[in-house]
């Protein structure tokens, strides 16, 4: 038994388990077809709405269903995987989203038993999401990336890949919020301006003046109608289960509440002075990580990556002061969260129990809970 533990802690070995994942999904959504890879599909596509100069924002019921609710710039950052291949460009897409979250959680100052935990505990939750070619594994990535880059004082592209990540769902700007926690916090905002000037004109080149200021009124559209009918797995999804009665004013103000405990945390945090110690910055980076899906009024199953990265990292820095209440709680996400779409309960209990009552949502949820009080109650040590 030690012997193939040992083998399945090896590093290489755990990398090509990340990418054989994304080739077997790969093999299986072409043998399916493009219906299958639908999301794909949409953002392929979003690059030659893009130099059409149409509305990238509507439905276009023969190429795809749903709608694009990207930045315009992820167009061109999807270029590479748009200008391939329809199937080959799925491949890389599918190998790129689970190979930067594998060199995501390797960059992160941890010791190895502890990445080695982390890769294995996320596997099942990143196969959700590839299955649906989602770009959350990539937010993911961007979020560790960004904590690692700061920790080692390299404030320039540490304040790029939240604006990257805000590029591809706005909500990935979040993990921006840690630069709090270091020195060099002018340095940081004045980087990050440059940065997103540079990417709010980046389609400037490809669409002309003419269609410019239009591009970003369709976006702002489609954000303001896509708020309105979404619930979500998150907190305003559970309380919607709850209480049927509520309204997209409720989740508004739910969420509201939400940003404000957000600020009160990192406030408190900073009026303390409690970020000085590497344990309490990590808190932060998983505080950031649930928060930003347990108020999430568009969170689905497949975002939860993001969540499940922040319960990875909660354990690994509070399994000692917590045991055994950590491990406790680590196995119930593990098997009502990361389990719960998957084909080790029935289809049935899937359809009628874990879908409908957002089931998923519950142990994240209460992690995110005990954190919340884990960082109001710390000491500077």
């Amino acid at each position: 038994m030690k012997r193939i533990a040992d083998f399945f802690s090896r590093e290489k070995v755990i990398l090509v388990v990340y990418i054989l994942l994304s080739v077997i999904v790969g093999i299986q959504d072409c043998v399916r077809g493009p219906a299958k890879f639908n999301n794909f599909v949409i953002f392929r596509q979003s690059l030659f709405h893009l130099l059409a100069k149409t509305n990238l924002h509507l439905g276009y019921p023969k190429e795809y269903d749903d709608i694009f609710l990207y930045h315009p710039s992820f167009c061109i950052m999807f270029a590479p995987f748009s200008l391939m291949p329809l199937e080959v460009g799925l491949f890389f897409w599918l190998i790129f989203c689970t190979v930067i979250l594998f060199y995501a959680v390797k960059s992160l100052p941890l010791e190895y038993g502890q990445k080695v935990f982390f890769w294995w505990f996320i596997l099942l939750e990143l196969n959700t999401s590839v299955h649906n070619e989602q770009t959350n594994p990539v937010i993911a990535a961007l979020g560790l990336f960004t904590f690692s880059l700061l920790e080692k004082g390299k404030v320039k592209w540490a304040s790029l890949l939240p604006v990257i990540a805000f590029c591809i769902k706005g909500y990935g700007l979040i993990f921006a919020g840690l630069f709090l926690f270091y020195p060099k916090r002018g340095q940081y905002i004045l980087y990050s301006v440059l940065w997103i000037v540079l990417f709010a004109f980046l389609p400037f080149a490809f669409v002309g003046p003419d269609h410019f200021v239009q591009l970003y009124k369709d976006w702002y559209t489609c954000l303001v109608e896509d708020h309105k009918v979404n619930f979500g797995f998150s907190v305003m999804g559970l309380m919607k289960v709850w209480r049927p009665s509520l309204t997209d004013h409720d989740v508004t103000l739910i969420q509201y509440f939400g940003l404000l405990l957000f600020g009160l945390t990192w406030l408190w945090t900073l009026l303390k002075n409690n970020f000085e110690t590497l344990q309490t910055r990590f808190l932060l980076l998983a505080y950031a990580s649930l928060w930003v899906i347990m108020f999430n009024h568009a969170a689905e199953s497949p975002t939860f990556v993001i969540a499940i990265q922040g319960v990875a990292i909660w354990y690994i820095i509070s399994r000692e002061p917590l045991h055994p209440w950590a491990k406790a709680l680590v196995i119930c996400v593990f098997l009502f969260s990361i389990l719960a779409p998957t084909d080790v309960y029935p289809a049935s209990w899937r359809r009628d129990f874990f879908r409908p009552n957002l089931i998923k949502v519950i142990p994240c949820f209460i992690v995110w809970f005990v954190l919340q009080i884990q960082l109001f109650s710390l000491e500077k040590k």
